[in-house]
């Protein structure tokens, strides 16, 4: 008897549905500017694009049916349901995913939601590369009929393509993912049930429970690894051990479940930027320039006038939102402890003279913002005067002057500063809804919060500064810092292009992209640019700094230092010279960073 929850969503089935829908959506959009520039497509490129519309199309006229079995054109999922279905691997056959990754069955009965579930998650858990999609008649043959999501017909679906190289690639790896999730037999159906309990909203049996195929896939491994079977007795307890390690929950170091092939280099060197450790840098950065702004002491200062009875605030969501703060003091990084992993990640003086500084900080980021904007500019003069394809050197220039960066941030990332990025993070989001509430902004008279943190600024700490400026480098520095993260294994590989010209040139328009979440290399070169615009950073300056030097020494993760050196460096005093500094190397750039302080 089926007893799992048919409404059960699988999240990362979703996701990746999203990511392929947004890809068809982007191509069009890019190659569509390609024609409005006046150069013609080459047979690929039309052919890619109409492909792209008609599958675009075939998704949204499923979708405008209701007919709940609307087209998908994510390969991974296309893939493996084509070869479920015709190696008549599973009764009743998949049809489709609606909804945010719920499966739907030919049937309502016995649907082997653990066998398609645990087949897609190994798949993704073992990286397997699906081919294409295509379009195919639902008319052609009994294959192209049993997975047509749209209805029986003379219509189109959406199908892998068969004749692509990696469909036979694909099929071994599909086989081996069925023999494995076959091979776990009952507890697979028992663990996806624990799953499902555990990814429950309300945690009462609700009618939607979220679970990632990979993790859920990720779980039975570690379990047959703890040779753990359908009998033991505290199953639910296992599995969430497994699933704690899985999703790196309690702070335990998920590089050392990462295996190692000794042979391949390239494997080595990933290990040395932490994706994770590197993006926690962007609300470093967001917190220093509000450091810059003062918005922390602004808050503080409204707090005091609220606990004085000085702020015509009633007992509303302000009021609750400002006595939240104040009784939360005691529990909240000071203004010193800010400073102090601020010297630990960004190099700003002001941290504890005894503690880790990141000196290299400042050069790496402005060498590397200019060598993108360098690689953009030659790029562009290269179409117009020889061809259309940049120098490959160019290329890696921007690589090392990336992998550089990355390293530092990836360095000083590990420790508390991991948690108090998170920390500041939460802080941060925090202000920005107070500062926003309609009873603070009436209290000063203000429109926005930034005339809120100008006004307070201004009367009561000794000035303002434009918040324009600070805001347009926090948000640069967060989308820097979340492209770095991104693309790690692209900026350690050897080879191969670091920016998609193309993609710089036509960039993405899909609704649901977010730059400072998921940036593509447009917005890298948009907020580069902005960042050398805002600190005032002449083209000579650019040039200068694009060029490629030495990389500093820099260790893979931090090692202790013996005492003696210790007292030693201590001695020499702090050389980081932060955001608000001036550097020694490049006196005319006022902090390291470019930009001159008012």
């Amino acid at each position: 008897m089926n007893t799992i929850n048919p409404e059960t969503r699988f999240r990362d089935l979703a996701d990746r549905e999203r990511i392929a829908h947004d890809r068809h959506v982007n191509t069009v959009a890019r190659l569509v500017a390609i024609e409005k520039k006046g150069r013609a497509l080459s047979t690929a490129e039309q052919a890619e694009k109409e492909l792209s519309e008609k599958i675009l199309d075939e998704i949204a006229k499923s979708q405008r049916n209701n007919s709940k079995m609307d087209e998908v054109c994510d390969p991974l999922f296309v893939g493996a349901r084509t070869l479920l279905n015709t190696q008549s691997l599973i009764n009743p056959e998949l049809r489709t995913e609606v909804d945010g990754g719920k499966l739907l069955f030919d049937s309502d009965e016995n649907q082997p939601f653990s066998i398609v579930a645990l087949t897609m998650g190994v798949l993704a858990l073992d990286g397997a590369t699906p081919p294409p999609v295509t379009l195919v008649s639902q008319n052609t043959n009994k294959t192209g009929m049993t997975i047509a999501a749209g209805g029986k017909g003379n219509g189109l679906t959406i199908y892998p393509n068969v004749s692509h190289p990696l469909m036979d690639s694909f099929t071994r790896q599909f086989f081996a993912a069925v023999g494995e999730a076959r091979s776990y037999g009952e507890l697979a159906d028992r663990v996806l049930m624990l799953l499902a309990r555990e990814g429950d909203p309300d945690g009462r049996g609700g009618d939607a429970p979220g679970i990632s195929t990979a993790e859920y896939a990720s779980v039975l491994r570690g379990l047959a690894q703890r040779k753990v079977t359908i009998n033991e007795p505290q199953l639910r307890r296992r599995v969430n051990e497994v699933l704690d390690q899985v999703q790196n929950i309690g702070g335990e170091d998920s590089i050392a479940d990462l295996g190692i092939d000794l042979p391949d280099l390239e494997d080595l060197a990933d290990q040395t930027i932490v994706a994770e450790n590197v993006r926690v840098m962007g609300p470093m950065i967001v917190s220093a320039m509000f450091e810059e702004l003062k918005v922390f002491q602004v808050v503080d200062r409204i707090v005091e006038q609220f606990q004085h009875g000085m702020l015509p605030i009633g007992p509303g969501n302000a009021g609750k939102m400002l006595y939240r703060y104040w009784r939360e003091a005691p529990n909240r990084m000071s203004e010193q402890e800010r400073k102090n992993f601020a010297a630990i990640t960004l190099g700003i003086p002001g941290g504890d003279p005894g503690g880790m500084v990141n000196r290299e900080f400042n050069d790496l980021w402005i060498r590397f913002v200019s060598s993108v904007s360098s690689f953009i500019r030659q790029s562009e003069v290269d179409q117009l005067l020889r061809s259309a394809t940049p120098s490959p050197i160019s290329h890696q220039q921007v690589r090392k002057a990336a992998r550089d960066l990355a390293g530092n941030l990836s360095l000083h990332g590990y420790g508390m500063a991991h948690y108090a990025a998170r920390e500041i993070q939460s802080q941060v989001k925090f202000m920005i809804g107070l500062l926003q509430d309609p009873e603070i902004l009436g209290s000063y008279g203000a429109k926005d919060m930034w005339q809120v943190v100008d006004q307070v600024a201004t009367y009561e700490l000794g000035g303002a500064k434009t918040s324009s400026r600070y805001r347009t480098l926090a948000t640069c520095g967060t989308i820097i810092t979340a492209w770095l993260a991104n693309n790690v294994v692209r900026v350690n590989a050897a080879t191969g292009p670091i920016i998609d010209i193309d993609q710089v040139r036509n960039p993405d328009v899909a609704a649901t992209h977010r730059s400072t979440i998921d940036p593509t290399d447009y917005d890298l070169v948009n907020a580069c640019e902005l960042w050398l615009a805002d600190t005032a950073t002449t083209d000579s300056q650019i040039e200068e700094l694009s060029q490629p030097r030495e990389a500093p020494q820099m260790t893979s993760k931090p090692i202790q230092i013996p005492a003696m050196a210790r007292d030693m460096l201590d001695g020499i005093g702090d050389l980081g010279v932060g955001l608000g500094r001036g550097t020694p190397a490049h006196p005319a750039y006022a902090n390291g960073h470019g930009y001159r302080p008012n």
